[in-house]
C-alpha cells in the first residue's frame, strides 16, 4: 500500500521510497535538524487546528484510525483532524477536512511560508484517496505560515496562517498523479537486495543521500564513508581515480566533469594559493580581533513577542579575543538558560565583553550580521552598538569562497567543518558530544525546560559551550594558518 508520504518519497527519489518501505536498516539516521522540522511540523499542525475550534481529532494510525474516521463522519462531525482513509492500493492521513454542504474540503497544513509545487501534488493525492473512499470533495486548501506575522501576546492563528485555495491546480494534477501511482507500487516491490535497478532509477544522484546507502551495501570501501557528500561531478572523479569500481555505477549517472579542483591520480591533493590576495584581505583587520559566533533557534511559531516565524533567535555566543598579534588569546562566552527572550541579556553581556575598536571575525558573516540587526530591533537601546559591530565585521570564509585558498580535500565546500580538518587537523569536532549546529540549536529547547534534571542540565550546558567555543577557536587557528603563509 502506498501512503501519501510514500508517494512524495517516490517523486523525490525511487531510492528513498524503496529504502523506507523495504530496507529501513539502510536509511540514514534522522539528523537533529530533521527532527526539529518534524517537531515544528507537529506544533504548527496543532496551532492550525485552532482555526477550526469545533473540530474533533481522530487518534491513532492504520485500520483503527480508518474505523474512527468513518465513525466520526457517521456521527455527523463536520470538522475532523487527522482523518485516515484506505483504498485498495492507497492510504492517506489528512490534516483537516471540513464539510461544506454535501461535500468536503481538504485543508493541508504546511510549515513553509508559501505554497510549493509539491504541496499541490500532496493535495491531489489526497483528493484521489478520499474520493476513491467514497467522499465527495469540493475544494482543497493549503494552510501555511504567514512570515509577516509578528507575535504580540498570545499567538493569533488567524494572523499566523495564510489559507490559499489550490483547487484548480490540484484538479489539473490528478491525472498525472494517478498515472504514476502504479510506478510507485512497482518500486516497493523491487527485490530486497540492492542492485543496478535502484541505481539506474535514481533521479538526482548528485543530491541523493539514499543512493549512497545502496553503494555502501554493494561494497565495503573507504570512499563510501563520504558518499553522501559527493556531487555527481566529484563521484565521477573518484571513479576515474579507481577509488570505486566503475562497473558498479551505471554510466548514465556520471555526467560531465566540471573544472573542480580534484585529487590527482597519485592520491595527492591539489592546492591553489593566492598569497597576495590573502595578505590583502587580512591587512584589513584591526586589533583587537574578536572571533565571533552565534548559536540560534528559528522556530516556526515565534516563542517571544516581537519575533516573526523562523526568525533566527541568538541564545548563545562564543568570543575569542586577540588584543595584539602576540598577546595571549582570551575567551568569553554567553548562554541563555531560561525560557525568556534572550536578546536583552545577550546584548548586555556582549557590550561588556567588547570595546569600541577592533574587527569582528566570523565564518559566513552574513549570518551574524542578520542576527545583530534582529537583536538591535529587539533591544533598541543597543541598536547603535550592533550596527557598529556589523560595520566592523570581517568574513574569514571569503578567503576560501573567493578561491584565494583552495584544497581539493575541501570537497568543493567552504564550510568550516570541511576546511578545519585540512588546515588544522589537530582540531576536531568528533570528540564533542555536540558536533554540529543543528544539534546545538535543538539542545536549547531542552536546556530551558524547567523540568530538566539538574545534572543533565549542567552536562548539556557544558556540551553546548564546548561546541560553540570550538567554532570560534577554529577560526583563530585558521587565521593563524593563513597568516603564516
Amino acid at each position: 500500500m502506498i501512503t501519501k508520504s510514500n508517494y512524495m518519497q517516490f517523486l523525490r527519489c525511487t531510492c528513498e521510497l524503496w529504502i523506507m518501505k523495504q530496507r529501513k536498516d539502510l536509511a540514514p539516521p534522522i539528523s537533529a535538524d530533521l527532527q526539529r522540522l518534524f517537531d515544528d511540523g507537529n506544533i504548527v499542525d496543532s496551532f492550525a487546528q485552532k482555526l477550526f475550534p469545533e473540530g474533533v481529532s481522530v487518534d491513532g494510525f492504520g485500520a483503527p484510525a480508518v474505523r474512527k474516521t468513518k465513525q466520526a463522519i457517521k456521527e455527523g462531525e463536520t470538522v475532523i483532524f487527522q482523518p485516515t482513509f484506505f483504498t485498495k492500493d492507497l492510504s492517506c492521513r489528512s490534516d483537516i477536512i471540513v464539510k461544506n454542504g454535501d461535500a468536503w474540503e481538504i485543508y493541508e497544513v504546511k510549515s513553509s511560508t508559501s505554497v510549493k509545487d509539491e504541496h499541490k501534488i500532496d493535495v491531489a493525492f489526497q483528493r484521489i484517496c478520499l474520493e476513491d473512499s467514497g467522499l465527495t470533495i469540493s475544494k482543497t486548501f493549503i494552510v501555511h505560515i504567514n512570515n509577516q506575522y509578528v507575535r504580540q501576546g498570545e499567538i493569533d492563528p488567524q494572523r499566523l496562517f495564510t489559507v490559499e485555495d489550490v483547487t484548480d491546480e490540484a484538479l489539473v494534477l490528478i491525472p498525472k498523479v494517478r498515472q504514476l501511482i502504479p510506478e510507485a507500487i512497482k518500486v516497493i516491490r523491487w527485490p530486497m537486495s540492492p542492485g543496478a535497478i535502484h541505481l539506474k532509477s535514481c533521479r538526482k544522484p548528485n543530491k541523493c543521500e539514499y543512493l549512497s546507502c545502496y553503494i555502501t551495501e554493494l561494497r565495503d570501501d573507504d570512499i563510501y564513508s563520504i558518499a553522501p557528500q559527493l556531487s555527481q561531478e566529484k563521484l565521477k572523479v573518484f571513479l576515474e581515480t579507481g577509488l570505486i569500481q566503475p562497473s558498479q555505477i551505471p554510466p548514465e549517472l556520471l555526467g560531465s566533469l566540471s573544472d573542480l579542483k580534484v585529487p590527482l591520480k597519485d592520491g595527492n591533493p591539489t592546492v591553489h594559493i593566492e598569497k597576495e590576495n590573502i595578505e590583502d584581505e587580512l591587512s584589513k583587520l584591526e586589533y583587537p580581533l574578536y572571533f565571533f559566533d552565534y548559536e540560534t533557534v528559528h522556530p516556526a511559531i515565534p516563542p517571544f513577542d516581537g519575533y516573526r516565524p523562523y526568525n533566527q533567535i541568538p541564545f548563545q555566543y562564543s568570543l575569542h579575543i586577540l588584543r595584539e598579534p602576540n598577546s595571549k588569546l582570551e575567551h568569553v562566552e554567553f548562554l541563555a538558560d531560561h525560557n525568556e527572550n534572550p536578546a536583552p541579556y545577550l546584548a548586555k553581556a556582549l557590550r561588556e565583553h567588547v570595546g569600541d575598536k577592533g574587527s569582528f571575525i566570523a565564518w559566513n558573516a552574513v549570518f551574524e550580521i542578520a542576527c545583530n540587526k534582529l537583536i538591535g530591533k529587539q533591544v533598541p537601546e543597543y541598536a547603535n552598538f550592533f550596527n557598529d559591530i556589523n560595520n566592523r565585521m570581517f568574513d574569514l570564509m571569503q578567503i576560501v569562497k573567493q578561491g584565494y585558498y583552495v584544497d581539493s580535500r575541501f570537497g568543493g565546500s567552504a564550510s568550516i567543518k570541511k576546511v578545519l580538518p585540512v588546515l588544522v587537523p589537530e582540531l576536531s569536532y568528533k570528540d564533542l558530544n555536540i558536533q554540529e549546529g543543528g544539534t546545538a540549536s535543538a539542545s536549547w529547547q531542552v536546556l530551558i525546560d524547567p523540568d530538566l534534571d539538574s545534572k543533565k542540565r549542567e552536562q548539556l550546558r557544558k556540551d553546548m559551550l564546548q561546541y560553540c567555543k570550538l567554532d570560534t577557536f577554529a577560526m583563530v587557528e585558521i587565521y593563524r594558518f593563513l597568516k603564516k603563509l
